[in-house]
């Protein structure tokens, strides 16, 4: 009777703890979408799917999976980046020699998220950093974990779309044999070339440029009138028009990211207000107040070899309402020249761990990711 009381309850055991797979990391039921979590309602699964059929459809395979904890599972994985890297692999994701597998995993109790990429779309870690940052993030801040995947799923399913940034073709290739050129042409009297051409074609472009600065400068300075009572309006200077400004816009002011212009109507008294963000300030948009305040330094910890990736530490701060962000990113390995045969075997033979024990995955199609994508807490 005790034995079989053990037997039924073996079952319901096994039900309420983590599906783990061979290794210790979660099992994959074969859909694109696994909430482990159990955080999501079938309608938004199937939504998710519809979102993520477009990519699919094309052979690129993106996955979402939701987890409780990383904790668990029994895998030596201290991070989110070390889980999601492993957790990529152990699965597989990326079908296809190109390597261009997405895959978003959330772990809701530890609060913390991963766009993980594989070697084929490593070119898309900004976009996955602008999908964390605003359109998953701002939702699991405000509570609403299934809103932020769906619209960071969304904003992932869009890189594959036509016009995406994932779906246009590569480059065509350098021609392997170029005609020799001759070592002298001699300089041409029409202008057409040498210093005489040079020049002309400098004086052009100096000349464009100069149109360019001059039609916005005017865009900017022109006469204005007011949209309350038609009379003319005047620019405020610098010192006046911080009277206008918030104390977030007086913070992009003197961090040179934003210019605002301020102008007033002298007879009703209204005022209208010109942002005029400036290119390579160095800032970026803070995803908690908005502001264009935020920071970003940037430290090697460890270099890339040809044996293996590095890691590289990006922190991220706000001057304005003091947000901060620590990211530890995955640096690709170093592909070794492979001008000859010797240099190619050697590459192939060295490489990380990952790539050594996923040698069986790639002979069968497998994906792989040296620990490129973006992460999050909240």
């Amino acid at each position: 009777m005790r034995a079989r009381a053990l037997g039924l309850l073996a079952p319901l055991l096994l039900a309420q703890s983590p599906v783990r797979a061979q290794g210790g990391w979660p099992a994959w039921n074969g859909n694109a979408v696994q909430d482990a979590a159990e955080i999501l309602t079938r309608t938004q699964e199937d939504s998710l799917r519809t979102l993520l059929a477009p990519a699919r459809s094309r052979g690129v395979d993106a996955r979402v999976i939701t987890i409780r904890s990383m904790r668990d599972y029994p895998v030596q994985a201290a991070s989110i980046e070390a889980f999601a890297h492993g957790l990529f692999d152990a699965w597989r994701v990326g079908d296809r020699p190109e390597r261009d597998g997405v895959l978003l995993l959330v772990a809701t109790d530890d609060r913390k998220l991963r766009i993980q990429l594989g070697d084929g779309v490593l070119r898309l870690e900004p976009e996955a950093r602008q999908v964390v940052d605003d359109s998953i993030l701002p939702w699991f801040r405000e509570g609403m974990r299934p809103r932020g995947i769906l619209r960071g799923t969304a904003g992932i399913a869009a890189w594959f779309r036509p016009g995406g940034v994932a779906y246009a073709p590569p480059p065509a290739p350098e021609p392997a044999f170029s005609p020799p050129q001759p070592a002298y042409t001699p300089p041409s009297s029409s202008g057409g070339g040498g210093p005489v051409g040079v020049f002309l074609a400098l004086l052009g472009a100096g000349g464009l440029v100069a149109g360019g600065l001059g039609i916005s400068a005017y865009a900017r300075n022109r006469p204005r009138d007011c949209a309350q009572c038609g009379a003319p309006m005047a620019r405020l200077d610098e010192a006046a028009d911080d009277v206008y400004l918030d104390s977030g816009q007086k913070m992009e002011e003197y961090l040179q990211s934003i210019d605002y212009d301020v102008w007033k109507c002298g007879s009703c008294g209204s005022h209208t207000l010109h942002p005029y963000p400036r290119m390579f300030s160095g800032r970026s948009s803070c995803p908690s107040c908005r502001y264009r305040t935020v920071g970003t330094t940037r430290h090697v910890l460890e270099h890339a070899t040809y044996d293996s990736g590095g890691r590289e530490e990006v922190i991220r701060d706000c001057r304005q309402c003091g947000f901060h962000d620590r990211d530890v990113v995955y640096l690709p390995q170093l592909t070794r020249p492979s001008t000859s045969s010797s240099s190619s075997s050697s590459s192939s033979s060295g490489g990380s761990s990952f790539s050594s024990s996923s040698s069986s995955s790639s002979s069968s199609g497998g994906g792989f990711s040296s620990g490129g994508g973006a992460s999050g807490s909240w």
